[in-house]
């Protein structure tokens, strides 16, 4: 991951927001958020234009824990038809 580690990107994804750009598009991750009324949680990323402007949500999913939530949003091919992790060595932390 250009401009970070990758490993330090995914542990402030799980607890603030971040951005990364990924071929010219900027996507922003949520990070987790707990439901305590249904005790569980979601993970949410959407992208976002050049101009700062919300385009549309491309993942958004809940699970029973912090760690099923994460590997959900790690491997579903939402980056150019790519896992994160098929997609990181070309992405850029970006600030938001």
């Amino acid at each position: 991951m250009k401009g970070g580690n990758v490993n330090t990107f995914i542990d402030h994804t799980t607890f603030e927001e971040c951005a990364a750009l990924y071929k010219g598009v900027k996507y922003f991750f949520h990070g987790l958020i707990y439901d305590n009324e249904k005790k569980e949680y979601s993970y949410v990323i959407d992208t976002w234009d050049s101009n700062g402007n919300y385009e549309r949500t491309v993942f958004d999913k809940t699970a029973s824990t912090s760690e099923e939530c994460l590997k959900l949003a790690q491997n579903e091919p939402i980056f150019d038809g790519k896992t994160f992790w098929e997609a990181e060595a070309d992405m850029e932390w970006v600030e938001w």
